[in-house]
């Protein structure tokens, strides 16, 4: 399928039973979040119009209908908050100052997040926050790759910018030092795009499935944060869940909308996409947004009736982790909508 139109001083840190050696961390580290279960449910927002993709039945080439994403975008917040300004209740805090950062994914380049949407979304924040353009910057771990599919600031409304600007050129906004110590005896380093260029992040990832952690959406996602996340595979279940329970990463990313609207149900996240569920789903729960995400990937792969089996729920261990360590609930409540031509 083709798509047209991703040092310093040991101390005690975040984590004293991750193990290793401390850098010294600052006061944007310090840990007061519970590690005890979230108990109720969240809202889990699925929208679907089978205009949002046309697929060309002689070449198989995929287009996304961007007036058709735009208004999937705003039924869907609308549904959230049915009255007043979406954005001003979704992100409480966040004012025609702040500074807001758009985390895409772009890795594999046949099924990255797709232009149209991120397009959406900066539109709609500017809309209703009356954010101007540079106060919004869509982001990924390298220019290169943005540019490869689409991306530019003519083509978003805003600023596109990589950490590094490819492999081999590493200037950029880079990554800061290791201030919150390790994770599974690794020291992250973070974005300066994160943390220093936004105050706070939308997750925009694409639902992929992945060989070893089962399935790719909102917490996956952050990988594109770090500088090591090839240190972070093997280890997953466990990982994943220290990661994102960072603070700086933690309190930045504020809500998700998962582009579904081409995916990858039955290879790896490399490969080329084999659906069309024309789908977002939005929610403020990492959590609980993977939780579906994870049911919807399933249904996906039983429609092409080919025998497949549900996604290993054994690679599946880091959702469960992240619900004991206090990240966010399972139990979600699900809207699903319909939008029309």
């Amino acid at each position: 399928m083709v798509l047209t139109g991703a040092a310093g001083v040991a101390v005690a840190g975040c984590f004293p039973d991750a193990g290793g050696t401390w850098p010294l961390k600052g006061d944007s580290c310090t840990d007061a979040l519970a590690r005890t279960p979230v108990e109720g449910s969240s809202a889990v927002v699925e929208v679907r119009s089978d205009d949002a993709v046309i697929v060309d039945p002689t070449t198989q080439r995929a287009t996304i209908a961007g007036e058709v994403v735009e208004k999937m975008l705003a039924a869907a917040l609308l549904e959230l908050v049915p009255q007043g300004n979406p954005w001003a209740v979704l992100l409480p805090d966040a004012t025609a100052a702040t500074r807001i950062g758009l985390k895409v994914n772009v890795l594999n380049e046949q099924c990255a997040t797709s232009v149209a949407l991120t397009k959406a979304l900066v539109a709609s924040l500017r809309t209703w926050l009356g954010l101007p353009a540079e106060n919004v910057l869509v982001w990924d771990r390298r220019l290169d790759e943005l540019q490869r599919v689409g991306f530019t600031d003519e083509a978003v409304g805003a600023k596109v910018v990589g950490t590094w600007r490819s492999a081999a050129d590493r200037s950029g906004p880079g990554y800061g030092t290791p201030t919150c110590g390790t994770v599974a005896g690794k020291a992250p380093r973070l974005s300066k795009i994160l943390t220093e260029l936004t105050d706070l992040t939308i997750n925009v990832p694409v639902l992929k499935t992945h060989a070893i952690c089962g399935v790719t959406a909102a917490l996956k996602n952050i990988y594109g944060i770090i500088d090591n996340p090839g240190d972070y595979h093997q280890n997953l279940n466990t990982a994943l869940p220290e990661l994102y329970r960072l603070p700086p990463i933690r309190s930045r990313l504020r809500f998700t909308v998962l582009d579904a609207l081409i995916d990858v149900t039955t290879g790896g996240t490399s490969d080329p996409p084999d659906a069309v569920p024309r789908r977002l789903v939005l929610g403020a729960d990492p959590l609980a947004l993977d939780s579906h995400a994870l049911t919807l990937a399933d249904a996906l792969r039983a429609e092409k009736n080919l025998g497949l089996k549900p996604i290993d729920r054994g690679a599946m261990g880091w959702l469960q982790q992240a619900y004991e360590q206090g990240l966010g609930t399972l139990e979600y409540r699900l809207t699903e909508l319909a939008v029309p031509r």
